[in-house]
Parts: structure tokens; sequence; C-alpha cells
């Protein structure tokens, strides 16, 4: 278990808080370490999936399925609350918490059928309400067991931008309201319990910050608190050298520098949301992957300092990859065609995580998204009327990430040599040579990820203290 600091932040994953006894665990671990806390939690393992479900049944007025779905929900948290809270008292404001956010949901749906129409913002709406739910269970929990802990809602702390479903925040207006409401709490010793993935615009509307994005708000809560430690606890043991799931023989890392995790969480590596690094590293502060379900785990080092050099330290991947190759017309000059194809971009909004260009062509790369639908048909018409455009499908973004990659002795002619007859679409290094991507075809990708990973990993040494085996039962990997 990590050690005692002044003031850390602890955050607790769905599959950490998914039932009864794992939410027990980890009030087990919270009350362990002596230290002033902030404990943000995500909501309960496939509630954000079902909400969302839910939202999009009520919009095809579907509303007796959708009614079914929360019902399925509710009954779940007030499992938790009848395991958890014995007391008279605090078991009434638990349930009369969930009846409030059933009676909610339950007028989104009847409004969202007759609307029949989701947006982004209604959305975001339906999301938020498993963070607020199992944050009412959970805290009623841990003053049922004894802790003094303070509920806050993180939508008065954590303010953002309006761009629903991956809303950006506004750090400046949010740590003003961190010092009002969170600094007065910690003072008193409170133990402050918020909700992950959840914010608000300055006018109080409901936002998001992307899927998986607690770890963000962990982050931005040891940023607002200027925390010692910022402690993401899931359900792995650290930072593996790669996805179990499709490499058995995976190691953990002992630690990884911010930016190796930054490029690693960008190219696919779902261990840590990709902006978590950012608030962390502008303050200095280091984050630390514990498992709750192995408390013994010592866990992977995410800190400013970069130990090892000249070394793969992971491999990930991006599947559903989407490449868009476009070659401007003639009688458009360079700059015309750079602004609208900026503006065809800008509506569209994808994920872009590779754009290459030569002279008088451009590859860009882009990574479905599970938040928003790229209508890709639109997207190559509007590029027809500047460019020849071609979409291809069917392509897996492979990247190795590690640090000073192109000073590894032969790095290049090894990944090439240990891929024979596998050509790749593009070949990319990282600006900072912390990453290298290979576009392949799907069909490649379970051979190239198993030839990669042996002729880096297979037989590691002189890198004592950084990589640790681990058994295959051991590993588990957060899909």
């Amino acid at each position: 278990m990590a050690k005692s600091t002044e003031l850390i932040v602890m955050k607790f994953g769905g599959t950490s808080v998914q039932d009864s006894d794992s939410i027990s665990n980890v009030i087990n671990i919270v009350s362990g370490i002596k230290a002033k806390k902030i404990v943000v939690v995500s909501a309960i393992a496939r509630a954000t999936t079902a909400l969302e479900n839910i939202a999009r049944l009520s919009a095809d007025k579907k509303t007796e399925e959708a009614d079914k779905l929360l019902e399925e929900i509710i009954n779940r948290h007030h499992t938790i609350i009848n395991n958890l809270v014995s007391d008279t008292k605090l078991k009434a404001a638990a349930v009369e918490k969930i009846i409030f956010y059933h009676r909610q949901i339950t007028e989104l749906i009847k409004g969202l059928a007759i609307l029949n129409e989701l947006t982004l913002r209604t959305l975001d709406t339906f999301r938020a309400f498993g963070e607020l739910m199992s944050s009412a269970a959970i805290f009623n929990a841990m003053r049922n067991r004894g802790l003094d802990a303070e509920l806050i809602d993180s939508r008065n702390i954590i303010k953002t931008n309006n761009d629903f479903s991956r809303a950006y925040p506004d750090f400046e207006l949010s740590e003003k309201n961190a010092n009002e409401i969170i600094k007065p709490l910690l003072a008193k010793d409170k133990i402050v319990l918020a909700q992950g993935f959840i914010a608000s615009t300055p006018e109080g509307i409901t936002t998001t910050m992307g899927r998986e994005s607690s770890d963000f708000s962990a982050a931005i809560y040891g940023s607002l608190v200027d925390a010692d430690e910022i402690q993401i606890w899931t359900d792995v043991d650290g930072v593996l050298t790669s996805d179990p799931t499709v490499i058995t023989e995976t190691m953990k890392l002992s630690e990884i520098s911010f930016a190796e995790m930054e490029e690693l969480s960008n190219f696919g590596a779902k261990v840590l949301h990709k902006n978590s690094v950012k608030p962390a590293l502008k303050k200095d502060i280091p984050i630390k992957i514990l498992n709750s379900k192995n408390i013994n785990s010592t866990g992977t080092l995410i800190s400013r300092k970069l130990k090892y050099h000249n070394l793969v330290k992971s491999l990930t991947y991006k599947k559903n990859i989407i490449v868009l190759r476009v070659k401007p017309k003639e009688s458009l000059g360079q700059y015309i065609f750079w602004e609208m194809m900026l503006n065809i971009l800008s509506k569209h909004k994808p994920q872009i995580d590779i754009m290459l260009s030569s002279s008088n062509a451009l590859i860009i790369v882009i990574a479905e998204n599970a938040y928003t639908t790229i209508h890709y048909d639109e997207l190559k018409q509007e590029f027809e009327e500047i460019s020849e455009c071609e979409i291809i499908k069917e392509k897996t973004l492979v990247t190795l990430v590690g640090s000073d990659l192109n000073s590894i002795d032969n790095f290049e002619q090894r990944i090439f040599l240990c891929n024979p007859g596998i050509r790749p679409e593009s070949v990319v290094f990282g600006f900072n040579a912390h990453s290298f991507s290979l576009l392949i075809n799907n069909s490649n990708f379970q051979k190239t990820m198993e030839n990669l990973h042996k002729e880096f990993f297979g037989n590691s040494t002189g890198e004592e203290g950084l990589f640790e085996i681990k058994n295959k039962e051991e590993i588990k990997f957060i899909a």
C-alpha cells in the first residue's frame, strides 16, 4: 500500500465500487491511510453505459424498456445501501436520495420521449446520475463506519466549457471554488468525497469530461489543492508492458515518466485517462496506479523523473482506426486548402491521432470516438469539394512507448525484422521520441503485437527494478 502523505487524492473506479463487498473494501483502504484525503468515486460498474442506453431508448420512445433498465440500476444501489448502512437515519437519508434521483431520471425519460431527439447536453445529464447515486450510497456507508466524511457535488467545484461529452475545465474558476468549499473541509480533517467524470458550465449546466475521465477528475482535484500524491485505485496492479488480453506474458512497470504515460494514454492504454497527466505535471504531483483488489501490490509510480533511458516500456494499440487520404485540387492554393480542411475537421470534430503531410498529399489517422458520431459519408463529400479523397477502414494503430526510442540501436530494423511480410500504412515517430506508431491492417494485429512484445520484452535484461513478471492469473486489464 502507498505510504502516508500529508494530502492525497484517492480515485476509485467503477470496478472498485461495483458492489457492496467492493465498496466495503474501499472504505477499509480509505480509513487505513492516515492523511488528509479527497476521495473521488466513479459510478458503479456498467451504470454509465446503462444510463446512456436509457437515454437512447427514451429518445426512440421505448420508455418501457428504459424504465426496466432504470429499475435494475436503482435496485443495485438499494442493495448496496441495505448491505452497508445499518444506522436507521443514515439508511433513510441514502434511500431518500436514490428515490429522488429515480424520480428525476423518470421525468427525463418522459420528456425525452416527447422531444424524440437526444443531444450531447441531454446525454450528459443522464450520465451524471451514475456518479451522483454511487457517491450518495458510498457517503452514507462511510458515515455508517464512523468516517468523518463530507459529500460535495463536483458540479459545484469543477467548471468547464460547454463542449458536452468531452468538456475541459476552467482551472482558475475551479480553483476559486476549491478554495471556498474544499479547503475549509480539509482544514477540519474531513474526508472529502466527490464524484469523478462530472462537472458543469459556469451557468450550472451539467457536463462530462469524456469516458473514463474520473482519473482526470482526480488529477484536477490534486492540482486544485496542491496534493502531495494522486492515487488511482483500480483493478490492475499497475502499468503493464501490454494488454494481457492480447499478450499473455506481460510485466508490470515499477515506474514511468509523465511524458511516457501521456503517450501511452493518447495511443490507447486504458489504465489512465489521457488528460490526467497534464494537471499533475503542471504541479509536479506524482500519480500512483494501485490495485484495490490487491493492496499489497507496489503499483506503478508516474512522475517527472525518467530513470530508465533508451528503452521501450510498453506496447499499446487503438482499433477502429479510419484513414483519410487527401490530395488537394490543383486549383486551390496550399494555404487556402489548409484553411478549408481545418474548417471541415473543426465541424466534424474527429479524434485525430496522426496527421502526415507532403507537398501534395495528406494522410489523416482518425480514432473512432465512443462519445461522438462521425458522419463519414458527409465528411468525405465535403473533402471531395476541395480534394481527391479516400476513406479506408479496418485499420489498427500499434504504438511502442518508451524513452529516447530513436537512440535505441537498430530500433526500426528490429521492428520490421520481427514482422516479416507486414507492410504498415504509415510509420511515425512521436514528437519527443517517446512513441513510434505503425498503422496496420486489422488482420495483422495479433501477430504484430506478439512479435513486437517478444522482440522488446522477451529477454529483458539490464532493467533491474523496472519490470516485474506477473502470473497470468493475477493480471487483469481494464477494457
